[in-house]
């Protein structure tokens, strides 16, 4: 069996479970849930303290078979006709080709604990709607600083962005200019096109 694509759906705390126990009744042979939280680009939110909330993304690995039929279960899955459900979007794997044109791409950006909230103020500030951020931590290796004889793995976060692709160049601009990102070794940043974008909720 060869994957082609990778299924994100981006939704609400505690709803991915769901979702996927529906896909893999609809065929899929499973996925991954990673838990988040979102940054959202509203003054009046941000002033209330409440414009983080914890988002879960889905990611399902799937088939060219399988890519319309998992696609059209997220889209209908019936949470999703919901205020402010989530998203949508696929990513293609390694070796296959995309088959449409993008209006999107995915840009990753991966840091050491602290810099996520300064990486999406640049992006906002440069035209981004809003981010995931995600917790991580780095791999150790023999010459990492010890602490009583335990080796220290730094703690990391992933900042995922989906950018409109006339506004992708000015925010990875905005993201690589930042200061704090000065220090040779602090973090990576890479995109990845993205096909089938859709948002959830009442539009759809």
């Amino acid at each position: 069996m060869t994957y082609t694509a990778i299924i994100y759906a981006v939704v609400g705390h505690g709803i991915a479970e769901k979702m996927a126990a529906d896909l893999r009744q609809k065929g899929s042979l499973g996925g991954t849930i990673l838990v988040g939280r979102e940054t959202r680009d509203s003054v009046f939110l941000r002033f209330l303290s409440i414009a983080d909330a914890e988002r879960d993304i889905l990611l399902t690995l799937v088939t060219e078979e399988q890519l319309e039929p998992m696609l059209n279960a997220v889209r209908s899955y019936p949470i999703a006709h919901t205020r402010d459900a989530g998203i949508v979007f696929t990513i293609r794997t390694g070796g296959s080709n995309m088959t449409q044109e993008t209006d999107h791409e995915l840009i990753s950006v991966i840091v050491n604990r602290g810099y996520a909230d300064d990486i999406m103020e640049a992006a906002r500030t440069a035209g981004a709607r809003g981010g995931t951020i995600l917790h991580a931590r780095g791999t150790g290796k023999p010459d990492d600083e010890k602490f009583f004889g335990i080796t220290i793995v730094p703690e990391k976060e992933q900042v995922l962005i989906l950018a409109e692709r006339d506004k992708a160049p000015a925010i990875r601009e905005a993201i690589e200019q930042l200061p704090c990102l000065d220090t040779p070794g602090i973090g990576i940043l890479y995109t990845m096109p993205v096909e089938h974008f859709a948002q959830l909720g009442p539009s759809t």
